[in-house]
């Protein structure tokens, strides 16, 4: 008990002028966790149980990358004049309500036109998603000083574990309770409800009344704008100074391809572990959804641990360390045939996943420059998205012929080189 109260109670005072926005940033994850326990958990089980095969599943699995590549630049010119806030809260409400035609759909349309109207409303409700995947990281640096992120990171974390863990056991008792249908209709209805409020605190969050963006020269002449007498009235921070190919060659580089391959490896076996866990695991909706609160109390636990490994490790090591540990759960979940296997497999995940949300996102704001964040972010938000495209679209024909388990130990090598390759990284 004591170290949550360290984790929720700063052990220094947080400044009036913080409260606020920290208060509305803790809201926004914990209801987002109603989102992650309820939709997100179970959208591919139940795309799985309508029949979907790996190929529709890497689809579903793809179609956002996809979306965001096509759209991050052309996203950035349509909210050039948008402040972050903006663009984030907007981006989100749109995006979101694209959930709600979620619920009515299991009662609505046969099994296998379900599966393609789920992966078109993934696709579409992907493009207002590609401006708060790419703002929302400089959206929080804006309103979280530096020497908060760490806290207010490992609260979030500890939060959307918490809400996630609750939303996953009541959504597998109504799934064990309901008929097939209309126990997805409320699993989707919690989904929702979690997307809308918060959104709700996303608008509620004041960012700085000002913000000060130092540029390069050269950027700073094409972007400082004249008044009507000549002089120079006001700077703005152009985000998407198109395709800022220096940022691939420069020291971001390495960065860049570390993101590609560490999301690679994480992504890798999304498209078919769905499958494997309904037709070789034979898993219950009961025993996914205990499965999952199992992983996200030990997410909790590890969050506790963020802030003090975090200071002793760093985030590199951090997240490196999250990435092995990650390598021997997958394993352990390629041969859970008994139900105590899977538990296992999820009790250690926890913990891996902790130390990766928590090292990974923070070690790449380390790298960004601060006067130049908007720019790195959009290509640390195609470097994601390209690689968890190539995972959706290539894991389904590699799964095909050397079979899903083999598939699965290949993420299994391709995480532990992940590992080792951002230990070497300085």
């Amino acid at each position: 008990m004591l170290a949550i109260r360290r984790l929720f109670r700063s052990p220094q005072p947080v400044p009036l002028e913080y409260r606020r926005n920290f208060l509305h940033l803790y809201l926004d994850i914990a209801w987002w966790g109603l989102l992650n326990g309820s939709v997100l958990v179970f959208l591919n089980i139940y795309a799985s149980r309508l029949g979907a095969s790996t190929f529709q599943l890497g689809l579903l699995t793809a179609s956002p990358a996809l979306v965001n590549l096509l759209f991050t630049f052309p996203a950035g010119t349509l909210t050039s004049k948008w402040t972050s806030a903006k663009a984030v809260r907007w981006s989100a409400l749109v995006m979101r309500l694209f959930y709600f035609l979620l619920i009515p759909l299991p009662i609505l349309l046969p099994g296998n036109v379900q599966i393609w109207v789920i992966i078109a409303i993934t696709l579409v409700m992907n493009i207002p998603g590609v401006i708060i995947s790419i703002l929302f990281n400089a959206f929080f640096a804006e309103v979280t000083p530096p020497e908060w992120r760490g806290q207010v990171a490992g609260t979030r974390n500890a939060l959307f574990a918490v809400t996630t863990m609750v939303t996953a056991l009541l959504s597998g008792l109504a799934l064990n309770k309901l008929p097939f249908a209309n126990g997805y209709q409320v699993v989707f209805a919690i989904g929702f409800l979690g997307a809308m409020m918060s959104t709700l605190h996303l608008f509620l969050i004041k960012p700085p009344a000002t913000e000060v963006v130092s540029m390069p020269p050269e950027i700073l002449a094409a972007v400082t704008e004249k008044g009507d007498n000549g002089d120079q009235a006001t700077v703005r921070a152009s985000r998407w100074d198109v395709l800022r190919l220096d940022v691939t060659r420069g020291p971001f580089a390495p960065i860049l391809w570390i993101t590609f391959l560490f999301q690679t490896s994480l992504f890798f076996i999304g498209p078919v572990v769905p499958r494997y866990q309904v037709d070789a695991l034979r898993l219950t909706d009961a025993t996914i959804s205990l499965g999952s609160a199992v992983f996200w109390v030990m997410n909790f636990a590890g969050s506790l641990q963020v802030r003090r490994l975090a200071s002793r490790w760093g985030f590199r090591r951090m997240t490196a360390y999250g990435l092995l540990i990650a390598s021997v759960t997958l394993t352990i979940f390629t041969f859970s045939f008994h139900t105590w296997i899977y538990l296992l497999h999820q009790f250690i995940g926890g913990i891996g996943f902790a130390l990766m949300n928590g090292g990974m996102v923070n070690y790449i704001l380390e790298k960004v420059p601060v006067n130049d964040r908007f720019s790195h972010l959009a290509w640390y938000n195609l470097a994601i998205n390209a690689s968890v495209l190539i995972a959706g679209l290539v894991a389904p024909p590699i799964a095909g012929v050397i079979g899903i388990m083999a598939t699965l130990l290949l993420a299994v090598g391709l995480r532990m080189l992940v590992a080792w390759i951002i230990l070497r990284q300085k």
